[in-house]
């Protein structure tokens, strides 16, 4: 069965299974408890709890580090609930319980570290203008592919002369 205290140890597998490294998924995962514990005096249903929390069966998934385990092993890998449940030792159904019950909790731990990407062009801007404020704002420096010039003098500029697909030359090429 696949869990947090097995994986931890093993920083490649741990990376492969989630995407994340232990020391970011500690950080996700006090998002993650604060995310819970906004709904933590709501049932399953979303109704009032009544009772003490905690009360009933103790579920396959009782710490909230192999609740998210499984749901970021469910994001990154996408696989069939019947084996995602499987790696977890959980049946389909209750699988497919866990993921609506801890996507939203994901969506909300990311909201809170405000890591959850801009749906909308307004969104992104007013991002954009926080991180420029802020002078958190890191430009990709990717090479772009662009249409070979014609004239020979402007070719030199861009064309490094190594057989690859043509782009601007970076700053690490030999020219």
């Amino acid at each position: 069965m696949l869990n947090y205290d097995t994986l931890k140890d093993n920083k490649t597998a741990f990376l492969s299974v989630t995407s994340i490294t232990v020391f970011e998924f500690q950080v996700l995962l006090m998002a993650f408890q604060e995310a819970f514990e906004e709904t933590s005096h709501l049932t399953a249903t979303g109704e009032r709890r009544f009772r003490k929390k905690g009360g009933g069966q103790l579920g396959k998934l009782p710490r909230l580090e192999d609740k998210l385990l499984f749901i970021l092993s469910y994001i990154k890998n996408y696989p069939l609930q019947t084996y995602h449940g499987w790696q977890f030792n959980l049946s389909q159904s209750k699988t497919n319980e866990q993921i609506h019950r801890l996507l939203p909790k994901l969506k909300r731990a990311l909201e809170i570290l405000e890591c959850k990407p801009a749906r909308t062009p307004d969104e992104f801007a007013r991002r954009l203008q926080n991180q420029v404020e802020k002078s958190e704002l890191v430009q990709d420096g990717v090479e772009r592919n662009r249409e070979r010039p014609k004239d020979e003098v402007e070719q030199k500029k861009y064309y490094s002369g190594k057989k690859n697909t043509y782009g601007e030359k970076s700053d690490n090429r030999r020219g």
